[in-house]
């Protein structure tokens, strides 16, 4: 009987490699951009396209491993609940710079189809108060990724 309470409360520690963590950043990263993609209720094709480019970019990824990335992302969004876990990894593991980074693609992500929609604003807007940015920062993430006319 004691072997059994000990086996149950004994806390294990799990040592994370930080290949592990990358790339459970990568994946929050990308669901965060898939979950504006779907905001609208509609994903275009100049979304689908401007997120391959914006994860290749920022991550470096080859073909195959952007694909498997998206084809997780998408799977995780699917089964998304709340936002909350994902930007708590996104403030244990990225600096302020990234975090300012992510929000910018998610801008980028807004204004792929070249429309604005108001649920995909809210969205970015909890996302950077979840990350503890400031209304300044998140304005500038904005005004960087409109188009320009």
């Amino acid at each position: 009987m004691k072997k059994i309470l000990l086996k149950f409360l004994t806390i294990e520690t799990v040592e994370v490699s930080s290949v592990d963590i990358e790339h459970a950043l990568r994946v929050a990263t990308a669901v965060l951009l898939v979950e504006v993609t779907r905001a609208d209720f509609s994903v275009h094709p100049a979304e689908q396209a401007r997120l391959r480019q914006l994860l290749e970019q920022q991550f470096g990824l080859s073909v195959q491993e952007l694909d498997a990335l998206l084809e997780q992302a998408e799977a995780d969004a699917d089964r998304l609940v709340s936002i909350q876990h994902i930007t708590r990894l996104l403030n244990q593991h990225f600096d302020h710079a990234m975090k300012v980074s992510v929000v910018e693609m998610m801008w980028q992500m807004v204004y792929a189809d070249g429309e604005k929609d108001h649920y995909e604003e809210y969205l970015i807007r909890q996302v950077a108060e979840l990350l503890y940015l400031s209304h300044a920062e998140f304005i500038q993430a904005r005004h960087k990724a409109e188009p320009q006319s």
